[in-house]
């Protein structure tokens, strides 16, 4: 513990070189032909409770797609996505602002690190090229509403609880019951509803390019990298590296791109680590209090190695 607190306050102090033309910070009027967006973790509108050291909840990555409109010159954004997905409502204010500036003729690729699943794929379909490393996680076409059912465990604890409610919906998905057969069509029908616009927003994505049949992919299943390019559900197999210059062969760039904004310090990248790795498990609970409609894969690490 003590060694997490040290850990934790050294990250909270920013380093002597953060000015306001840090990274993600983009002046008024600023030129460059390549903007590079990170996103990384849980998609939330809100940001991550406790562990929020760098501003992330999609508000934000919002907010820099939207300062994007006004940067002069911009042919291409390359997204990094290392994310199993989130929110329903967070990854579709991502993807309107993405197909905003799609329309505005700027070519976008997706760059996929370990895990780009549910709502991180979602995210990606709008790209012009995805690309994904051999070992890759993907897939996930899926909705879920996480729910706990906490009756048994309160019972045994001596603990009742009580809601006073204004109609017998009010406390759907409350952990001190089970749902009725009611409330159940009801969380189905908004899964339903939800799933559709995600299908709809990917076979609009990826159209011609998807080479399987849709019933036997988008039923949650995941994929390896490898394997979603023999499905056409993403174009190349490559590293970061690899989908920069893919970004700037599309768009036309010629020599090295003039990047919006800078890229990532190194410190940055080791806050995201340690956010993924030691904090997010220990709220997770924290975080699914009510029922939350998701674009969203729950998994353990997969195929890592140390």
């Amino acid at each position: 513990l003590l060694t997490l607190s040290v850990i934790v306050a050294f990250l909270k102090t920013p380093p002597p070189s953060q000015k306001p033309s840090s990274p993600g910070v983009i002046k008024p009027l600023e030129r460059g032909e390549l903007a590079i967006i990170y996103i990384y973790g849980p998609i939330e509108i809100k940001e991550p409770v406790f562990f929020a050291l760098l501003p992330r909840g999609s508000d934000y990555v919002v907010w820099r797609l939207r300062q994007l409109q006004k940067v002069r010159g911009l042919k291409a954004v390359l997204l990094r996505i290392n994310s199993p997905g989130g929110s329903v409502a967070a990854v579709q204010d991502i993807y309107e602002e993405l197909k905003k500036l799609k329309e505005k003729g700027v070519k976008i690729v997706s760059s996929l690190g370990e895990i780009a699943t549910s709502g991180a794929y979602y995210i990606a379909s709008i790209s012009d090229a995805i690309v994904a490393e051999p070992g890759t996680i993907t897939g996930s076409i899926g909705v879920i509403i996480p729910m706990v059912n906490m009756k048994e465990l309160l019972n045994k604890l001596g603990i009742k609880m009580y809601s006073i409610k204004s109609g017998k919906f009010k406390d759907i998905g409350t952990i001190a019951r089970e749902l009725t057969e009611e409330e159940r069509e009801i969380l189905e029908q908004l899964v339903n509803e939800a799933y559709n616009q995600f299908l709809e927003a990917v076979k609009s994505g990826r159209g011609e390019k998807f080479k399987g049949v849709w019933e036997e992919v988008a039923d949650g299943r995941i994929f390896s990298g490898e394997r979603a390019k023999k499905l056409g559900l993403v174009d190349y197999l490559g590293n970061f590296e690899d989908a920069k210059r893919i970004a700037c062969e599309l768009a036309g760039i010629k020599g090295e791109p003039r990047i919006v904004g800078g890229e990532r310090r190194g410190w940055e990248s080791l806050i995201l680590r340690l956010e993924e790795k030691i904090f997010a498990p220990l709220f997770f609970f924290h975080r699914h209090r009510e029922p939350i409609l998701e674009y969203r894969y729950y998994s353990p690490h997969l195929f890592e190695e140390e």
